[in-house]
């Protein structure tokens, strides 16, 4: 009970802190701007592009590996064919969802 007690002192405390003084007055945080939003939707965004590419490549290595190391009427055979083709669709996404995102950047700002 102690430490409920002690948790929730400390996290009130943190919670009604204010970042906002003098010397932050200029920043986007404080001005309650769309900044902020903005920022953080860049990095989901480079965090799905980042997953994107690197996950397609492992799969199109792994399953490149697996086909042409089993024998071909295998499932072993087909598993890295699948990899393989999920891979390529991984990567060709990648590019198409940069894509997408332009579109979409450019038709916030207004063209």
């Amino acid at each position: 009970m102690l430490f409920a007690g002690t948790l929730g002192a400390t996290v009130g405390t943190v919670a009604a802190q204010d970042n906002c003084g003098p010397q932050n007055a200029g920043t986007d945080a404080c001005q309650g701007g769309m900044d902020q939003y903005t920022s953080m939707l860049d990095n989901v965004y480079e965090v799905a592009h980042t997953t994107l590419q690197y996950a397609g490549f492992v799969a199109v290595f792994a399953g490149a590996v697996l086909w042409f190391t089993a024998r071909r009427s295998s499932d072993r055979a087909q598993t890295g064919v699948w990899l393989l083709i999920g891979g390529l669709i991984m990567i060709v996404f990648y590019f198409g969802f940069t894509a997408f995102v332009s579109l979409l950047k450019w038709i916030a700002e207004g063209g």
